[in-house]
């Protein structure tokens, strides 16, 4: 278990040092976004993904994968009903 000098040490790393990342830019997500319009996807919700910012350290930018982009749209069409 992390005790309170941990967790507002990377906290505190955390609002340092993260920013924001829009879609576009992180690895991988251009092709997944082409390839899910090819396959039919709704282009509103490509659109949306694609106009979405991620807050995010860069370490953790760097890892995104299809895996995080195809969980970020089934939240969506979750959220859109």
């Amino acid at each position: 278990m992390q005790d309170d000098r941990e967790l507002t040490r990377r906290s505190l790393d955390f609002q340092t040092r993260s920013r924001d990342f829009r879609m576009v830019d992180l690895p991988g997500y251009m092709n997944w976004s082409s390839r899910k319009l090819a396959e039919g996807e709704s282009a509103a919700l490509v659109a949306h993904l694609d106009a979405t910012s991620a807050w995010l350290l860069p370490e953790d930018a760097a890892k995104m994968t299809e895996k995080d982009y195809d969980e970020m749209m089934a939240d969506l069409k979750e959220e859109s009903g």
